[in-house]
């Protein structure tokens, strides 16, 4: 799950804006670091069991981020005022539709911090073998979604903090394998994993473009850069594209490695497939590193997002698209409510997608949680559409022409889902109505 630091950005971001406004390799760097987050640990098992030829699902994942990335570079223009993807929403489509974007949004929210969760829990279960099976698993994933509400407890700074000091440890791994790990690349691993299910070539496509899109939530997160660059118009879109194709360099080197080091059923069935292929190539020791690197990483990023998750739904509540049981309360640094709110949901999730392998499960959370989020998408889309009226004649068609692409692009990767996953996605559809009724009423 992308934006994984998104607490640390934002206070970064507001540090610039009180020192100068920063160009176009500052801008580059902001949206990187938004979209670089520990979902990539257990992306190569759920991917595996595709085979290598996901490689082509990530290239079309790639490119519905650009789409995306460029339609919130245009709502940022459109809607200054409007505040995050609710508010970009509401702006165009009114009232009913930015409920109903807030439900998805928290909904996106709550099953991906399950999936973070069940991160950490595969590499302890790698580094203590004994606790690698579905009930052990299930445990330590309920204790890393608590361990991360009782951070938040202490508040932002604490959390901020973690982010920081994980930060760099925790993407050492991926920088490994995308880099070095080339020397240890077999090319006849990755041909014979190539499609061990014998899918089409539009199937495999499809379905593994689904799954690998989660390393690009987060994307709308670009377009909230530009109160901080110089020349935003000329610079945020750049910094955009260079950005996400940035990531997508190192996400796509990195699963590639893997999938010419680990055959494809080893790499669907592991539970850390970043520390066994250093296990395969550079022995124990270092796969025990790896292994820790990634805990503390999935740790780290599992914190940050609670806290965000939680004041996702303060926010939403003190703007009146949530209950007001969930309103901020006089001198409280963080919301005691809604960080229980966060923990309890969080743990049905994990509880009810419990399977009989982590990579499995992680792709069933990630795969549901980038539905919801594309939903979401498609109503900013649709608000674009509206908006775009407002632009300058020139500007108002090229507004219109990535409103449909990016519409069509998430259309596209939500019709690759499952039957079951797609059903899912009715959920949040249905509760932001029942939400916005109620809140009408009351």
């Amino acid at each position: 799950m992308a934006a994984s630091d998104t607490t640390v950005l934002r206070r970064e971001a507001t540090a610039v804006a009180g020192h100068g406004s920063v160009g176009l390799f500052g801008a580059t760097a902001l949206v990187a670091g938004s979209m670089i987050g520990s979902g990539i640990y257990l992306l190569p098992a759920s991917l595996g069991a595709v085979g290598s030829i996901s490689i082509l699902g990530w290239i079309a994942a790639t490119a519905a981020a650009l789409a995306l990335a460029g339609m919130f570079a245009w709502l940022g223009i459109a809607a200054p005022a409007a505040k995050g993807l609710p508010g970009y929403v509401e702006a165009g489509l009114g009232r009913f539709f930015g409920v109903q974007t807030a439900v998805a949004y928290a909904a996106t929210n709550w099953i991906g911090v399950s999936a973070i969760a069940l991160a950490a829990a595969g590499a302890v279960g790698y580094l203590v073998p004994a606790l690698a099976g579905p009930t052990p698993r299930l445990l330590l994933t309920l204790t890393s979604i608590w361990l991360g509400v009782g951070v938040c407890w202490f508040g932002p700074r604490a959390v901020a903090r973690i982010e920081g000091l994980t930060l760099a440890v925790g993407l050492l791994p991926v920088m490994v394998a995308a880099t070095v790990g080339w020397l240890a690349f077999h090319p006849a691993v990755f041909i014979a994993s190539w499609n061990p299910r014998g899918l089409g070539l539009v199937s495999a496509a499809g379905s593994s473009a689904l799954t690998a899109f989660w390393a690009f939530l987060g994307v709308e997160c670009a377009a909230a850069t530009a109160g901080v660059v110089r020349d935003p118009a000329r610079n945020v879109p750049r910094a955009t594209l260079v950005g996400v194709i940035a990531v997508a360099a190192l996400y796509i080197s990195a699963c590639a490695v893997l999938m010419g080091i680990l055959p494809a059923v080893a790499l669907a069935s592991s539970s850390a497939p970043f520390a066994q292929a250093a296990h395969a190539t550079l022995g124990v020791g270092l796969a025990t590193l790896i292994a820790l690197c990634g805990l503390l990483r999935a740790q780290g990023c599992q914190t940050g997002w609670t806290l965000v998750t939680s004041e996702t739904t303060r926010s939403g509540a003190d703007a009146g698209v949530f209950p007001p049981l969930f309103r901020t309360r006089p001198g409280e640094r963080v919301s005691a409510i809604n960080l229980a709110l966060a923990g309890g949901l969080m743990s049905l999730v994990a509880i009810a997608t419990a399977g009989p392998t982590l990579g499995r499960q992680f792709g069933v959370l990630a795969d549901v949680a980038v539905i919801f989020c594309l939903y979401a998408y498609i109503l900013a889309g649709g608000s674009l559409l509206r908006l775009s009226g407002r632009l300058v004649p020139g500007r108002r068609l090229a507004a219109r022409a990535t409103a449909l692409l990016a519409m069509g692009c998430s259309l596209a990767l939500m019709a690759s889902g499952k039957p079951f996953e797609l059903a899912f996605g009715l959920v949040p559809v249905a509760a932001g109505a029942v939400l916005y009724l109620w809140l009408r009423r009351g």
